[in-house]
């Protein structure tokens, strides 16, 4: 465990070293009192922080809210593990929920293994993630108490089908969500591991492209009617480099294009024709 005066010291340390880029406190029981003290820290004293390790402190709801506010001012710390802290309850886990959504917030992985969250807190996690764009990895690793609920939940997030407007807008950031295991087979949705192997292997762009071709068998074109046919060739080349990343799709790809073409002969017929006979 770390005193106070040992921690006045790490403080200390902190503040005369900005460039420190990696903080492992793992196992110290900081608590409460630690916590507060390190989230007092200004974010000029820890310029070059980028990973902060606090598994196994005893932290509660309270220090966990003074750490989540200190960091959503925090523009370069990109790794937080709170794994094994299962002292916080709900109330804490809203507060690194409004983390996740902290405009300044530049975490890319997060974990918080071992930590008794259930579904409520998952849902929390997902509904934050909605327009975070920054967060790659989230570890939820043995929290047993999270069930399809919970993990749904992420699914909706990661590709909400609904329209085509809100798929584009999901979240194609999110690579990595731990937390599946043989033993909750039955608990995991399985297009759950499908988005986030879309979201690993592909630019937001090119993930939102693939998830637009795959759930939706309709493109209506009349919002792009007004430009004429200069926007015809784009849709197309649109299509056609999805479906270059998701061979399965080549059919509904195919179907897609010739959809668009004919929506466009049928609303411009006679533009149609002369574009046609210009390029004989």
């Amino acid at each position: 465990a770390i005193d106070d005066e040992s921690l006045r010291g790490i403080l200390s340390t902190l503040r005369m070293n900005p460039q420190l880029v990696d903080l492992e406190l793992c196992g110290s029981s900081t608590g409460r009192n630690g916590i507060a003290a390190l989230a007092s820290l200004s974010p000029r004293s820890i310029t070059e922080l980028r990973s902060l390790d606090l598994r196994n402190n005893g932290i509660g709801d309270e220090g966990v809210k003074h750490l989540t506010l200190a960091i959503a001012k925090n523009e370069t710390l990109q790794n937080l593990d709170l794994s094994h802290n299962a002292s916080i309850t709900i109330r804490g886990w809203l507060a690194v929920s409004a983390l996740l959504e902290a405009p300044k917030s530049n975490l890319q992985e997060l974990s918080l293994c071992s930590n008794n969250i259930d579904d409520e807190g998952a849902i929390s996690f997902a509904i934050a993630l909605t327009k975070n764009c920054t967060l790659k990895a989230l570890d939820l690793n043995s929290n047993y108490s999270i069930t399809s609920k919970g993990w749904v939940a992420f699914s909706k997030i990661l590709c909400d089908t609904s329209s085509i407007n809100s798929t584009y807008f999901s979240n194609h950031t999110l690579a990595s969500l731990s937390g599946y295991s043989d033993s909750f087979r039955d608990a995991f949705p399985s297009d759950l591991m499908s988005y986030l192997d879309m979201n690993r292997g592909h630019s937001n762009n090119n993930a939102a492209a693939i998830k637009i071709i795959e759930h939706h068998y309709h493109f209506d074109m009349c919002p792009l009617f007004e430009w004429d046919l200069k926007m015809l060739p784009l849709v197309i080349k649109w299509i056609e480099a999805a479906s270059v990343y998701r061979t399965v799709f080549d059919a509904g790809a195919r179907r897609r294009t010739l959809s668009a073409i004919y929506q466009f002969i049928q609303a411009m017929p006679m533009k149609s024709i002369k574009a046609f006979k210009g390029c004989s």
